[in-house]
């Protein structure tokens, strides 16, 4: 059961540095930061830090936020440098980040609840934060993500594609940071939707809806975008051709040399060298036996989401393929609709023109996903 903490004292040092107090909530109404008790462990393992998350903690507080704001600027530390990936969701993200988080090098933060809540603030018209008191709050909440991990040096963020809409300013405000953009194949993303849950499929059009706002999207292609004529999958398809556009938008945009992307069939095929190049791209060479562990079958042959369940590549190829050939008509019908769109944007080419650059292949093991 989780406790209010509220009136218990703690020194700013371990406020802002101490992995036992995780940075967790955001209450823009109230100007208020939730924080939660938390052993590191927990973060280690947790297939996401999002409020499934949250009864793991022991105790929660609140602090002002404008309180932690000026704490940060006061201090001297210098803290471990962020690395992010960001995606449009279905493509590995989290076994990905579990990768990482298998050597010493890294800690993974799997879709930190704060990074939603800040990009729904970030979203929210009714709110209308000036920049000059978001670029502090946004940055003083990434600051405090990035802590003295003892498990881990680097931390790695990995996004929740709803938060896609803070990558504007991860670009803008820390350039000097890395980032990666994961994606899939156009079909792979329509089978992936048609796995999930009535819960998840009834969030796609209102996803479609907000990431055609995000850049000029909606007003550079409005006959795409009456979302109520469109099927479940040509809204799905909308929801990955607007998020890589915003995406290239602001890569553009940025002119940043810190991004790459990465196609997950890419990942799934040589983990190992894809694994490699990535750590190598966020600042660290691993060892042979490090990345052997780093995508041993412990990691890719169990399911990202639940590890105490098996589920390899070929798992996920013959789930696909029965996907695909019970819904051929309906998927070739959304392909033929959205293919001339994302030639229209550049998005092929766009996407490989900053590929992750692996080395030669090497031996990758088992075919595991």
């Amino acid at each position: 059961m989780l406790i209010d903490a509220s009136e218990m004292r703690v020194p700013p040092r371990a406020l802002l540095f101490d992995p036992e107090f995780y940075v967790f909530d955001f209450d823009p109404k109230r100007n208020l930061t939730r924080f939660l008790i938390v052993a590191e462990e927990h973060l280690h393992q947790a297939p996401f830090i999002d409020i499934r998350f949250e009864p793991l903690a022991k105790a929660s507080f609140a602090v002002p936020s404008a309180a932690l704001v000026t704490l940060e600027n006061l201090h001297r530390e210098q803290r471990p440098r962020t690395a992010f990936i960001f995606h449009h969701a279905f493509v590995c993200s989290t076994l990905l980040a579990r990768c990482l988080g298998e050597s010493a090098a890294f800690f993974s933060l799997k879709e930190p609840w704060i990074l939603r809540r800040l990009a729904d603030t970030r979203r929210d018209p009714g709110l209308k934060i000036h920049d000059r008191e978001w670029k502090p709050l946004l940055l003083t909440h990434l600051a405090l993500l990035a802590r003295n991990y003892r498990s881990g040096k680097t931390p790695v963020i990995k996004a929740t594609n709803v938060a896609n809409n803070l990558f504007a300013d991860v670009l803008r405000l820390l350039p000097d940071h890395r980032k990666l953009y994961l994606y899939s194949n156009l079909e792979s993303f329509l089978v992936s939707n048609l796995k999930k849950l009535e819960e998840t499929r009834r969030k796609m059009p209102e996803l479609a809806k907000s990431f055609i706002r995000e850049e000029d999207f909606a007003q550079r292609f409005p006959q795409f975008c009456d979302i109520g004529q469109l099927s479940f999958l040509q809204v799905c398809a909308l929801v990955r051709a607007a998020s890589l556009y915003n995406f290239q938008v602001n890569a553009d945009r940025y002119r940043s040399l810190n991004v790459r992307t990465l196609d997950m069939d890419v990942f799934l095929a040589r983990p190992a060298d894809t694994v490699c190049a990535l750590a190598r791209f966020f600042g660290h060479e691993p060892g042979a036996d490090e990345l052997a562990a780093m995508v041993g079958p412990g990691v890719m042959g169990s399911n990202a989401k639940e590890p105490q369940l098996g589920y390899d590549r070929e798992t996920r190829r013959l789930e696909a393929d029965r996907i695909a050939v019970s819904n051929r008509a309906e998927i070739d019908f959304a392909l033929t609709w959205a293919e001339p769109l994302e030639r229209q944007l550049g998005l092929p080419e766009g996407m490989q023109s900053r590929q992750l650059v692996l080395d030669e292949p090497r031996d990758q093991g088992p075919a595991t996903s």
